[in-house]
C-alpha cells in the first residue's frame, strides 16, 4: 500500500479493473516491457462462473501472455453443439478443427478460476502493481496527466499516471465521470443464468432448445462446465420480474424442468449461483478520451449469445495493450492510441450487427421478428436447409480492414494465400 495523503510519483499506466481486460493488458504491457499499476475496488476476484466460453482466438492472446497452458488444463474443450426445436433435434453445429491447431475452437471454464489463473500471473511479475481494496474516488484529467482520488479502508491516497485504463466493467465510474454515455440497442428479453453442481452423463457441447415445453415460446442453454458445474440460461416470459425469476422456488421449479427436459428429472443437484441478465448492443463512440483508454464493458456491452463478452474484452486487452506500449516506451507518439479505438470500434460495430442477428432469433423483440423466427422453426423439422440460420455466430478474430497502419496503394492484393492485410496469423503446428 502506498503512502496516504499526498501524491505518489507520478505512475506511467494505471488500470482501474482488475476483470479479464485490465489484467490481460496489464500482462500484455509487461511482456512488452511497460510497468502498470492496477486497482480494483474489490478485495477479491469475481465470483459466480459469470463468462464461461473462451475462443481459440482468446486462447491464442492467453497463450501470448503465459497464461494459455493453465487455463486448457482446467478448462473443458468442445466443437460440437445441437439445437432442438419442441424437443427434437434440428441442427448440429461443428466448428472446424484439426490436429495441427494448438487450442480447440471453444474452451468452457468459469470466469472467477480464468481471473484467478491471470492474477496470479500479475502477481509474479515485476513490472505489475496490483492493489485490491482500491476504489476510484474521483478523477480529473488534462493534456498533461490523469490525477485520480484513491479510497482504501485504512486511508484515502491521490495518484497522477500518465495514462489511465478504464477496466472497470458494465457500469464504469471512469465513464460516468466524464460524461459519455453508451449508444446502441437494448433487448426487452431477460434470461435467468443459474448454475448448478449436479452430475450429468452428458458430454462437452453447448445445447439450444426452441420453445421446450416447460418454457413455451421462449429459449434454453445448456453448458457444462469443469468441476461438476453446470450452466443453464433460460428466458423469462413476458411480465416476469427479475425479483419473481431468481427466488428460491421458482429457480426450483425451473431447474427441475430442464434436468426432467435432460431426460434426468431424478438427479440430486445443488445451486451455485445466479443471476438475472439482458442482451445489449452497446458502445462508446470512441475508446479514447484524452489520456484515458476504455476496453472490455467499460467500453461496449455485448450479448451473451455467440459468446462475445470476454472474447471481444481479450482482443481489446491485446490490442491496446502493443499500442498503449509503443506509446509508453517512446517509440510513437500519442496519436497511435487513435489506431486503437478506430481498429476495435471496428470490431464491435461488425460484433454488434452479428449478435443482434443472433439476439432476435434467441429472443424475438417483436411479434414480426417471433413470426419469422418460428417459421424458420417450423420448416426445421422437414427442411435441413434452414439449419444454417441456427448457426448463432461465434466470437472470432477481427479484420482490422480499417487500419490506420494501412499503406495506401500496398501490393498486398498479390499475396493470394496466408493472412489477409489485417488479419491474425494462424496458430499451427510447426514441427
Amino acid at each position: 500500500m502506498p503512502p496516504h495523503d499526498h501524491f505518489e510519483d507520478r505512475l506511467g499506466v494505471v488500470i482501474v479493473g482488475a476483470g479479464p481486460s485490465g489484467l490481460v493488458t496489464a500482462l500484455k504491457l509487461a511482456q512488452l516491457g511497460v510497468a502498470s499499476t492496477v486497482l480494483n475496488a474489490e478485495q477479491q476476484v469475481t465470483e459466480g462462473s459469470r463468462a464461461i466460453v473462451y475462443t481459440r482466438r482468446s486462447m491464442e492472446i492467453l497463450h501470448e501472455i503465459g497464461v494459455a497452458d493453465r487455463v486448457s488444463q482446467a478448462a473443458l474443450p468442445w466443437r460440437f453443439g445441437t439445437s432442438f426445436y419442441r424437443g427434437k433435434p434440428v441442427y448440429r453445429l461443428e466448428a472446424p478443427h484439426d490436429d495441427d491447431q494448438r487450442f480447440f475452437p471453444m474452451s468452457n471454464l468459469q470466469q472467477q478460476f480464468l481471473e484467478q489463473y491471470l492474477l496470479e500471473a500479475c502477481l509474479v511479475n515485476p513490472l505489475i502493481d496490483i492493489r485490491f481494496g482500491n476504489r476510484l474516488q474521483s478523477m480529473e484529467h488534462d493534456e498533461r496527466f490523469v490525477r485520480l482520488k484513491i479510497n482504501t479502508t485504512k486511508a484515502d491516497y491521490e495518484l497522477r499516471c500518465d495514462w489511465l485504463v478504464a477496466a472497470d466493467g458494465g457500469r464504469s465510474s471512469i465513464r460516468s465521470a466524464l460524461g459519455l454515455r453508451l449508444e446502441g440497442e437494448a433487448f426487452e428479453a431477460n434470461f435467468v443464468i443459474v448454475d448448478i453442481r449436479v452430475d450429468l452423463p452428458l458430454p462437452t457441447e453447448r445445447l439450444a432448445y426452441f420453445d421446450p415445453s416447460w418454457n413455451p415460446g421462449n429459449t434454453v442453454l445448456v453448458h457444462r462446465q469443469p468441476r461438476g458445474i453446470w450452466r443453464i440460461d433460460y428466458q423469462l416470459s413476458a411480465g416476469e420480474t427479475a425479483a419473481e425469476a431468481l427466488c428460491i422456488d421458482a429457480l426450483r421449479q425451473s431447474i427441475k424442468a430442464t434436468l426432467s427436459m435432460l431426460g434426468f428429472p431424478d438427479l440430486p443437484w445443488e445451486l451455485d449461483w445466479s443471476s438475472v441478465y439482458s442482451a445489449r448492443t452497446m458502445s462508446l463512440p470512441s475508446y479514447r478520451k484524452g489520456r484515458v483508454l476504455f476496453a472490455g464493458d467499460a467500453a461496449h456491452l455485448l450479448p451473451i449469445f455467440g459468446v462475445r463478452g470476454a472474447n471481444t474484452a481479450f482482443q481489446d486487452a491485446q490490442s491496446l495493450g502493443w499500442h498503449l506500449a509503443m506509446v509508453a516506451k517512446g517509440w510513437c507518439d500519442e496519436s497511435v492510441l487513435d489506431n486503437y479505438s478506430q481498429e476495435r470500434l471496428g470490431a464491435v460495430a461488425e460484433i454488434m450487427a452479428e449478435s443482434a442477428k443472433s439476439t432476435r432469433f434467441m429472443a424475438p423483440p417483436s411479434e414480426g421478428f417471433r413470426l419469422l423466427r418460428n417459421a424458420v422453426l417450423s420448416l426445421s423439422l422437414s427442411h435441413r436447409f434452414v439449419g444454417p440460420l441456427f448457426h448463432w455466430r461465434t466470437s472470432r478474430s477481427h479484420r482490422y480492414r480499417s487500419s490506420s497502419f494501412h499503406v495506401a496503394g500496398d501490393d498486398d492484393a498479390l499475396f493470394e494465400q496466408g493472412p489477409a492485410q489485417g488479419e491474425s496469423f494462424i496458430d499451427v503446428r510447426l514441427s
